[in-house]
């Protein structure tokens, strides 16, 4: 895991948010993610409960959503 830091740290970035797209998830607790990686231009958001995520009123054609899984195997540091 500690491994894993270095590059995810490097990536981040603070974002500001000036709209609040809510796309009203499942989850309410989940909608912010969503907020955060349109505001940042995010490609995906990583999760374990991709079920949450599907049936979003609000859609971002552009917005992947993967498990780790699929995050490690979609990024071009990992060894």
């Amino acid at each position: 895991m500690q491994s894993l830091k270095v590059p995810y740290f490097a990536r981040c970035r603070w974002t500001r948010i000036y709209f609040l797209w809510r796309p009203n998830l499942r989850d309410e607790s989940d909608n912010h993610l969503v907020e955060l990686a349109v505001a940042g231009g995010a490609e995906a958001v990583v999760t374990r409960n991709k079920r949450d995520f599907r049936g979003a009123e609000l859609k971002f054609e552009n917005l992947a959503v993967l498990t780790p899984a699929e995050c490690l195997r979609r990024t071009t540091w990992q060894r």
